[in-house]
């Protein structure tokens, strides 16, 4: 059985990251090795960068989204008023990992995916001083796939166990040579998308994971 990959976007966050995160879902997709879902919550340039991908999304509106600072109760307060639609589109969607591009998406999403039994991972593109709120948040994701070691190593160690470095990142022959980038890239991914969906036989391991 196919799993199912939820991407959420927030426009707020919008950079040239998020341009190469759409490529890599294109790419996942066009691997037919997963069904990707994916969201945006308000009209930009993300949905503008998604077409032109020719990957279908849903317009999901967070008025209020949860910033990498807020104080809890504030966190708490924004989602109360903001997060009814998250909770709508996860009992409409038969979703299995979720996959937040940001912190910011992770903070707006997090919750309900948590309430839902759905595993996260997030790809952390800045290095942030984070809020009370946002380092639960972070805890609760099963990966932590970092931009860079900068980003990486500005993580404070209670999240060294989780972060690993995002594919494109990593000094290996593949990444070195075009036509191998991108499909090491999508292995990364389906790997760990696997290891999240199903109990991962240990004998069967490559390792992909692991390499820096």
């Amino acid at each position: 059985m196919k799993m199912t990959v939820f991407y959420p976007f927030m426009e707020d966050l919008f950079s040239e990251n998020t341009l190469s995160f759409i490529e890599t879902i294109a790419a996942l997709q066009k691997s037919k090795a997963i069904d990707v879902l994916i969201t945006v919550d308000k009209a930009g340039r993300t949905a503008d960068a998604l077409k032109k991908a020719h990957l279908s999304y849903e317009e999901t509106a967070f008025s209020h989204p949860v910033g990498v600072r807020d104080f809890y109760l504030t966190a708490l307060f924004k989602l109360v008023r903001s997060a009814l639609p998250s909770f709508f589109y996860f009992k409409e969607h038969k979703i299995n990992v979720m996959h937040c591009p940001d912190a910011l998406s992770l903070l707006c999403w997090g919750n309900t995916a948590k309430m839902n039994r759905v595993p996260f991972v997030t790809s952390l593109q800045e290095s942030e001083k984070f809020s009370h709120y946002a380092r639960l948040m972070l805890a609760d994701s099963r990966k932590l796939i970092c931009r860079n070691e900068e980003v990486r190593n500005e993580l404070p160690s209670r999240f060294s166990s989780t972060a690993l470095l995002s594919p494109q990142a990593q000094n290996i022959p593949e990444n070195l040579r075009h036509e191998t980038a991108e499909k090491y890239a999508v292995d990364f991914w389906i790997q760990l998308y696997a290891s999240l969906f199903i109990k991962p036989d240990l004998s069967k391991i490559t390792g992909i994971l692991n390499k820096n």
